[in-house]
């Protein structure tokens, strides 16, 4: 039965929870966005899980994150990044070394007293592996085949087979089991083939509540049922506490999950933001790490001509943290990384996760390099539908503000990218970040404007510079959305928008964008950006 016809068939859900009273109930962990561990162990137990079975390296994470929770002591190879930045916490001394583990067995025996014994998931039900994590969180269980688990000689302290015929029933018995125990301050769009790359071992240490709601494609698999789901997720997201986080990703393959938008929407209305973490391992050891501040090179902009084209180039989807373990190094090692400027965003929540990668990033900076909030804030949210269902979304609004604020500070950036935003939203957000030095609204064109007036104006004090380029055109799409939405404005400003998986490279932008210079065009940073078009309008060089 074609999807849409399927849910035709269905009874009308249930209006999702709404009109909710504000809840600050004070996180746990203490005064940081997102947990933070305990100093990490001097000496690391390193264990290369890469050639293991799938089920071997689920239980490793679940080892490394329940371990995690007194001081974190195991580093896991799950990929082929995480070496270098293992290394690299090694050579800035926030570890003193690592011993390579030969034996993963071994560590099961080493750290028998931090679990209690293993926890079977159900292989015949889609996400039944999401049950188990659950449960192992909150049971300090490892999740395990009846196989592995003998072959450890760990007792079978929960087993799940048989015990659910659809997945939102399980999900609601975890919650109604567990809700007690698992976090409230912290989530995962967590899909169970992700299981085996470690990301969910903070998880596991957090107690974080790890679930799957299935898409138009995956809604066929065993147990599924999209409705049903989404009815539970929502009235587990409504008793969370607003401006905290949903870790992980909501899109797994075309069709495959809610996809992005729709889940960024999904979680924006009850105020919590998306940190993409979906293949990010070991951040039980990185986010041990403490450094209270990170500083950035800003330097001057040229001097203003009235005849210029002044661009900032700003990368795309620096949100995504799985981005700086691999993504964007490449870029900052190429031979011609700090020859103009080149602002990339940066999701503020690194400095939680994974401040010492933060620290390589600004290391290598160049003073043509910037570093700017992606999105929309300190996590990444749809402005537009943020709070939505909240009685005083202004009140969750500010307390977003502030977290935004002071992470801001944290990484010396003073200014931020959001996703779409209609002037009322950008109003609020010039109105509660003051500091900022501007505002780069849209992530490509989304305002729907034409032409350079439209796209660059002020509120209040405060630059608003709209994406004026996109990806619409391939990598011809640069120049060419800026000689046709500047046509002969001058001076013009140009929120130059770069989409980091069409500009894939540094070579790309290079060869696509600043080969292709006109003689008019002047590279920039955000803040000289920012500084010029604040003159030019004392000037009155622009309306």
């Amino acid at each position: 039965m074609p999807f849409f016809t399927q849910c035709d068939a269905q009874a009308a859900p249930e209006p999702l929870p709404d009109q909710l009273a504000m809840n600050r109930t004070p996180r746990p962990w203490g005064d940081t966005f997102l947990p933070k561990s305990n100093t990490p162990a001097q000496s690391l137990l390193l264990v290369d899980a890469r050639p293991l079975p799938n089920e071997v390296k689920t239980a490793l994470a679940c080892l490394q994150g329940l371990t995690s929770r007194e001081q974190p002591r195991m580093w896991v190879h799950f990929s082929g990044r995480d070496p270098a930045w293992l290394d690299w916490h090694k050579e800035k001394g926030y570890i003193s070394g690592y011993e390579t583990v030969a034996d993963w067995k071994a560590l099961f025996q080493q750290f028998k007293t931090a679990y209690k014994g293993a926890v079977i998931p159900d292989p015949d039900l889609y996400r039944g592996s999401l049950l188990a994590a659950n449960v192992a969180a909150c049971e300090d269980l490892i999740i395990a085949t009846p196989e592995l688990a003998e072959s450890l000689g760990i007792p079978v302290v929960v087993d799940l087979r048989g015990r659910f015929s659809k997945y939102s029933d399980g999900m609601q018995w975890v919650w109604d089991t567990y809700k007690d125990r698992l976090s409230h301050h912290l989530s995962d769009f967590l899909h169970p083939d992700r299981l085996p790359n470690g990301a969910f071992a903070y998880d596991m240490q957090w107690k974080a509540v790890m679930f799957w709601i299935a898409g138009p494609v995956d809604s066929k698999e065993p147990g599924a049922d999209i409705l049903a789901e989404t009815a539970v997720m929502a009235k587990v997201l409504s008793e969370m506490v607003p401006n905290t986080a949903v870790l992980g990703f909501p899109f797994a393959g075309e069709g495959v999950g809610m996809g992005e938008p729709a889940g960024v929407d999904f979680v924006s209305g009850y105020g919590i933001a998306l940190v993409c973490t979906d293949s990010l391992a070991n951040t039980c050891v990185m986010s041990g790490v403490r450094i209270d501040k990170l500083k950035q090179n800003h330097i001057e902009p040229p001097a203003l001509e009235k005849d210029k084209i002044y661009i900032a180039m700003d990368m795309s989807d620096g949100d995504n943290q799985n981005c700086w373990i691999g993504f964007f190094k490449p870029y900052f090692e190429h031979p011609d990384f700090g020859k103009f400027p080149v602002a990339f965003g940066m999701g503020p929540p690194i400095m939680d996760l994974m401040p010492a990668v933060a620290q390589w990033y600004f290391e290598h900076a160049t003073p043509n390099t910037e570093f700017m909030a992606d999105v929309s804030g300190i996590g990444y949210t749809h402005p537009e539908h943020f709070g939505a269902h909240y009685q005083e979304r202004g009140a969750v609004m500010k307390d977003f503000f502030d977290w935004t604020a002071r992470y801001l500070d944290k990484l010396d950036m003073s200014t931020l990218r959001t996703v779409g935003g209609k002037d009322p939203v950008v109003t609020e957000y010039v109105e509660g970040m003051p500091k900022i030095h501007s505002l780069f609204a849209d992530m490509g064109r989304y305002s729907g404007r034409e032409g350079i007036k439209n796209l660059t104006y002020m509120i209040g004090e405060t630059p608003v510079f709209r994406a004026v380029t996109s990806w619409r055109y391939g990598k011809d799409t640069f120049m060419r959305e800026v000689r046709e939405q500047v046509g002969d404005v001058r001076p013009a400003f140009v929120n130059g928008f770069l989409h980091c998986w069409t500009y894939d490279s540094m070579d790309a932008i290079v060869k696509h964008i600043y080969e292709q210079r006109d003689p008019d065009m002047v590279f920039v940073t955000p803040s000289q950006l920012a500084v010029l078009y604040k003159e030019a309008k004392v000037k009155g060089w622009t309306e």
